[in-house]
């Protein structure tokens, strides 16, 4: 299974801020990956977990890049696999059900 196949799996939730510049992604474990977007400062990192191997910790080392802006958050894997969540619509693939 691919990476963005993965994530679309864990994905729970999403939460950003009022100007698109800060992005926490929540996973199905309760983990979140955060993600910062500002003038000279980029980055993404695993936050609140406990465990090597949550869900966050295990796809954080895969995600070579990521865009967040209004429009939406897209992240880049290692391997130029893509996932993207389109503000104000479910996450590409994802079953808007669950």
């Amino acid at each position: 299974m691919s990476h963005p196949e993965v994530l679309r799996r864990w994905f729970a939730a999403i939460e950003v801020n009022g100007d698109y510049s800060e992005a926490v992604l929540t996973l199905s474990d309760h983990s979140r990956l955060e993600f910062r977007h500002k003038v000279g400062e980029r980055w993404v990192k695993a936050v609140g977990v406990s465990s090597s191997n949550s869900q966050a910790n295990r796809v954080l080392p895969h995600i070579a890049k990521f865009r967040l802006n209004a429009k939406h958050l897209d992240i880049t894997f290692s391997e130029g696999d893509r996932w993207e969540i389109c503000f104000g619509h479910g996450p590409t693939g994802t079953d808007p059900s669950r």
